[in-house]
């Protein structure tokens, strides 16, 4: 099946894909990379870069066949959703309708949510069932319990087969580190790095922590049954968080404990109940909580640092970004530094208004509001100039130089700021729109080779499937010869590849009420007679006369299991004769193969004739049915051709007369079978090519010409075989 996986480079969505590519599923996924990484899919799959809110999700689906959408992908932050509502909702409800939107529009078989214990709030009934009413205390909760509801009427109004697990506590490797994770990640952080354990009040608050690979052991049996529905997926034991910790003890060497106060809207305990799961999917956890604590433990182990140092940077990212009046403190430093420049330049050049140059630097440097207090420290330097000059303090004031030296700073650094201003946010908008154009480009490009490597997939199936146009395709190069000889060879071929068979015969139709074989299959056992006369209604008599297929559907025996006319200027020339198929093979699609492979022969026969007829004065001497040296030697070849691959015998007899003249070699063609032909040889010796025949039967022909006064001999073997090499 074709799965796709919202979110399924994060931490429980790439174990689900694990999971289902272990059975040989094709795994599709749908990430922002928010919190999941690339690194943890290491197999062969299909995937988008994009919110699920994204509209380019829809070419994703539209682009892939895709049977299963297991919705992982959210934001999964109590905390981050108390104090952004709307980004919590955007995520967990907007994302959520469209994927199961897409889902209901491009017929997705099943749909599993994973929903959370969230939803059940502070419910101390414990252990939580899935009959309990919702009483979610988060937005996070509310979105959860809004999603489950939503996948409930989408299954109800459409059709989309739904699955709905409430997780508990999900915990395991490859789970990203930061204060937001959960408490066996985070204290698995403070323990490698040596630091001591913190413990939001007395440590006796309780959770059902379940390990990750239980749950995609979960998922993936949901999904290859017929399950629908609302389940807990749980262990069903309630844990303290200070038995967590002396579990850890067992694992590692705890530094210390620090108890700090409790969270406020934290849940005091929680359990959920997991009978129901248990008892329709025949599932159970695996993994006790000393399992997968080991497993975390070795995980985090392997990289200590990068998770340590990822979150030393965040850490100092917050840090820096608490910093209150950086920009003003920078402005302040900066007109230090022209203050002592003025006192130190002033005396000799005062020509350049250095502290023009200052504004212009502060408009470069830092953000609109830091203009007007640099135009203040410029224009308080100035007054504090004039002041010292002995000018009275009220006449500074409507000093017109002044007012207007303030007006020219302040004009300057606005309008260089609004230009800049607007060319960083003209550069973001850019930067912006190029992240989406190489968006866009990556997914087309993701689709273009994924479309190729179908097309090439389909090629390779078109040209290698049993019963399929690829067959089709190789019969046309078996069969594009013009030398009506050589195209029996190849029909003989076409036959027995595209339609499995080993009792093939292809007979020439004589007005005599004989037939003549032209060519049969290889097969050393099958040996049909060399000439056949027609029974009046028989299947062959009825495939001449109707010039139509018919097949021995009352399964006769001795009888051929089909036949089929070769049709030239509306007269049947030959028949295809079939006496053998494997019973499972007889089937519409075969009858449908079997007709479309006569026609393939007839239209190549009636090409190689239409050759024939225009090099007629070429290939034939001139009033005489004798051919040519060139076109003799052909035949010849393609006999010997036919009986080292098809066991076909043929004789070759040389004619023992010096009388070439048109009546002669018209006189002797009219002894000849329709099969047969003469020619000459390239040293000018007329000879006689009997087809499928052996030298016992060769001496009747030989009687025969006898009886009209033309010597014939069989030519030697080896010799005509040396001839032709």
């Amino acid at each position: 099946m074709n799965i796709l996986i919202t979110g399924g480079y994060g931490f429980i969505g790439s174990f689900i894909a694990e999971r289902f590519y272990k059975e040989n599923h094709s795994i599709y996924i749908i990430d922002n990379l928010s919190t999941g990484k690339k690194e943890n899919i290491k197999f062969k799959h299909k995937f988008l870069i994009a919110n699920i809110e994204d509209e380019r999700c829809e070419a994703f689906f539209k682009s892939h066949n895709i049977d299963v959408v297991i919705h992982c992908a959210a934001q999964t932050y109590v905390k981050r959703s108390i104090e952004e509502p709307m980004k919590d909702t955007s995520s967990n409800v907007m994302g959520l309708m469209n994927i199961l939107h897409l889902s209901k529009q491009y017929n997705v078989k099943k749909f599993v949510f994973c929903s959370s214990a969230a939803i059940y709030g502070d419910n101390q009934s414990l252990p939580l069932t899935e009959d309990l009413e919702g009483d979610p205390i988060s937005p996070y909760g509310i979105n959860k319990w809004t999603g489950e509801l939503y996948c409930n009427k989408w299954d109800e109004l459409y059709g989309v087969s739904t699955l709905i697990f409430r997780f508990s506590n999900v915990y395991g490797p490859r789970q990203h580190v930061s204060e937001e994770s959960s408490v066996i990640t985070y204290f698995t952080k403070q323990i490698l790095a040596g630091q001591p354990i913190t413990v939001h009040g007395d440590g006796e608050q309780t959770r059902d922590f379940i390990y990750v690979g239980d749950v995609a052991e979960a998922i993936y049996r949901g999904v290859i049954s017929e399950l629908s529905g609302v389940y807990n997926l749980s262990t069903g034991l309630e844990v303290t968080i200070n038995q967590l910790i002396e579990e850890f003890s067992q694992h590692s060497e705890i530094k210390g404990i620090e108890h700090i106060d409790a969270r406020s809207g934290d849940i005091r305990r929680s359990t959920l109940d997991n009978s129901k799961l248990k008892k329709d999917l025949d599932w159970v956890p695996k993994y006790y909580l000393a399992d997968g604590l080991a497993k975390v433990i070795d995980f985090y182990q392997a990289q200590p640092a990068q998770s340590i140092e990822a979150t030393k940077g965040k850490e100092k990212k917050k840090a820096n970004q608490k910093i209150p009046f950086l920009s003003f403190i920078e402005n302040l430093i900066l007109f230090a530094i022209f203050c002592a420049a003025s006192y130190f330049i002033t005396p000799y050049v005062d020509t350049v208004d250095l502290w023009l140059i200052y504004i212009l630097l502060s408009a470069i440097l830092f953000e609109k509001t830091q203009i007007i207090f640099s135009v203040v420290f410029a224009i308080a330097v100035h007054v504090y100039l004039m002041a010292s000059q002995g000018k009275i303090w009220t006449s500074i004031f409507v000093d017109n130089s002044l007012l207007a030296t303030f007006t020219i700073y302040l004009l300057v650094g606005l309008i260089v700021s609004y230009k800049l201003e607007r060319g960083r946010i003209e550069f973001e908008f850019t930067k912006d729109e190029l992240a989406s154009t190489q968006n866009k480009y990556e997914f087309l490009s993701t689709i273009h080779k994924d479309t190729l490597q179908v097309k090439e997939e389909l090629k390779e199936q078109i040209l290698r499937t049993e019963d399929s146009i690829g067959t089709i395709f190789q019969a046309i190069k078996e069969l594009d010869k013009l030398e009506p000889e050589a195209l029996f060879n190849g029909a003989i071929h076409v036959l027995e590849k595209t339609l499995k068979s080993k009792r093939f015969a292809i007979y020439f139709v004589n007005s005599n009420g004989y037939m003549r074989l032209a060519v049969k299959s290889s097969d050393p056992s099958f040996q049909p007679s060399a000439s056949l006369k027609r029974e009046k209604n028989d299947l062959i008599d009825k495939a001449i006369l109707h010039q139509e297929i018919y097949y021995n559907r009352s399964l006769e025996i001795d009888a051929p299991l089909f036949v089929s006319p070769i049709v030239q200027n509306e007269q049947t020339i030959a028949v295809i004769i079939c006496y053998e198929v494997e019973f499972h093979r007889l089937n519409l699609s075969y009858q449908n193969l079997v007709e479309v492979v006569s026609r393939l022969i007839t239209s190549s026969l009636a090409r190689a004739n239409e050759y024939i007829h225009e090099i007629n004065n070429e290939r034939y001497m001139e009033g005489t049915n004798a051919l040519k040296p060139v076109y003799f030697q052909r035949i010849l070849e393609n006999k010997v051709e036919t009986m080292d691959e098809l066991g076909i015998p043929f004789v070759m007899l040389e004619v023992q007369t010096s009388d070439y003249s048109a009546e002669n070699l018209q006189k002797i063609s009219a002894l000849l079978r329709i099969n047969d032909h003469l020619g000459f040889s390239e040293q000018d010796k007329l000879f006689i090519l009997l087809s499928n025949t052996d030298v016992q039967d060769a001496k009747f022909v030989i009687e025969r010409f006898k009886l009209q006064g033309i010597k014939v001999i069989v030519h030697d073997k080896e010799e005509q075989i040396l001839h032709v090499n």
